[in-house]
């Protein structure tokens, strides 16, 4: 019995210890596969990324492809590559290597463009230009022409007159040599002596006569022609502009005569009459840098009209003008007499003077070929009487000659000089030196090979 009951002990032990064993088997499998089924589906979850982030890749690689070989293309990336470099080698050999790209090419490329419609539209400035000249020039001839009809009349008027007078004085000489004659006949006597001086005379009066009538001509032809003063083309014109430093760069030079300190009115490069044309700065030159061009500073301008490329300057002295002045001149308004100064001025701009008035002192004088009278402050009652008849007699002979009168606050405005011109005014735009093209200006930073491209061309045209 007691035997029995051990190995029945025994027996459940066993089973027992079987049963715990597979309990803890079947528990660690249980594990063992739920953390498989979590792998799996971290596994999932991640492939699905992964597959989002490779059709992402596949998106942006056409998209890539459409912007390089257009749209839809069946070309290879390793297509794409040859054909990549293919252009590189074609359009941009000289590039640097950090610079081989096709944004590179682009933009060499639209500085390219650039220029060429800069230049056509240079070109097409210069036609108007040309054309408003032309313009002004038919209707100068038109005003000289009529000038002329009228000088034409008066001296027709003149010649009849002086005819009629000529035919009295011959009638008066021919009826002194009949008296002559008469006595010297009554008188029994010849006196040939007497005869050929009356007709010696009579041929000098007609002399003179013809010789006053062809002085008379030359005199109003002249008078006619300084009849009007006509519109103004400019000089020249601003090729390169810095504000922020105050300077420009002109297209007028050495071969030009362009005379170092001159001083020009900046006009927009839509007026054609410099006369009557609106301001919008001036400049001073400082240095002459090449046969057409100088460098220049800013003196004035107008921020909110500011001076650009393309912009046209005006002096009405440049140009071997000739001057002469009268009346008192203050050109700072501090009541000194500031002629000396202003014939300087002139002189320093290429200008000639051909005579002035210094208090009562009258300094040579106004010629037939001068340009302009500039007129100071006109003398009052008050001033002196030798004062009075010297700005008398520059203005008769004026007058006489039919010259111009200009103010010298409109020479000082039309030359661009102020009482001091060593401010510069800040304002505007500010450019490197590129030029300026119709509709595109820009005052930020350009293209190194553009700039390069740019400076040579520069460079050979000096």
């Amino acid at each position: 019995m007691f035997k029995a009951t051990f190995w029945w002990n025994f027996a459940l032990i066993v089973f027992f210890l079987i049963t715990v064993s597979l309990g803890v088997t079947l528990y660690v499998f249980y594990q063992m596969n739920m953390e498989t089924e979590m792998h799996l589906q971290e596994l999932s979850e991640q492939q699905v990324i992964k597959n989002g982030e490779l059709m992402v890749m596949e998106n942006e690689r056409d998209e890539y492809k459409k912007k390089i070989a257009g749209e839809e293309t069946k070309m290879t990336v390793q297509d794409l590559a040859d054909e990549h470099r293919t252009v590189m080698e074609k359009y941009a050999t000289n590039f640097a290597k950090s610079n081989q790209s096709y944004s590179s090419v682009l933009a060499y490329l639209y500085n390219q463009i650039q220029v060429q419609n800069f230049t056509l539209d240079a070109n097409q400035q210069d036609a108007n230009d040309l054309k408003a000249f032309n313009d002004n020039r038919t209707k100068y001839n038109t005003v000289s022409l009529d000038a002329v009809k009228k000088s034409s009349e008066v001296f027709t008027e003149d010649k009849n007159r002086y005819s009629k007078v000529l035919a009295e004085i011959e009638a008066d000489l021919n009826k002194q040599k009949g008296d002559l004659e008469r006595l010297v006949k009554a008188a029994g006597t010849s006196n040939d002596t007497i005869i050929k001086k009356l007709n010696n005379d009579l041929a000098k009066t007609n002399e003179e006569i013809k010789v006053q009538m062809g002085s008379n001509i030359r005199t109003r032809q002249q008078l006619a022609k300084n009849n009007t003063r006509v519109s103004e083309v400019p000089n020249g014109k601003i090729l390169y502009i810095s504000a922020a430093q105050g300077k420009a760069t002109i297209n007028l030079g050495s071969a030009d005569n362009l005379p170092l300190n001159a001083s020009f009115s900046v006009y927009s490069n839509s007026e054609t009459d410099m006369k009557s044309g609106k301001k919008k700065g001036s400049v001073y030159v400082t240095q002459v840098t090449g046969p057409h061009s100088a460098e220049c500073v800013v003196t004035s301008d107008i921020p909110s009209n500011p001076i650009l490329p393309g912009d046209k300057i005006y002096s009405p002295v440049i140009g071997d003008r000739h001057f002469a002045i009268a009346g008192f001149i203050d050109m700072d308004n501090n009541g000194i007499n500031d002629v000396e100064k202003l014939v300087k001025l002139l002189e320093s701009n290429g200008g000639v003077v051909d005579g002035y008035q210094n208090e009562g002192k009258q300094i040579r004088r106004l010629e037939e070929t001068t340009n302009f009278l500039i007129i100071g402050k006109r003398p009052d009652e008050s001033a002196s009487e030798d004062v009075r008849m010297t700005f008398t007699n520059f203005t008769k002979a004026a007058y006489e000659f039919n010259t111009p009168q200009i103010s010298l606050e409109q020479l000082l405005q039309e030359m661009g000089v102020s009482a001091n011109r060593a401010s510069v005014v800040q304002g505007g735009v500010d450019t490197q030196p590129i030029p300026y093209t119709k509709g595109n200006y820009s005052g930020g930073s350009v293209s190194r090979l553009y700039m390069e491209d740019q400076n040579n061309q520069q460079n050979n045209n000096d």
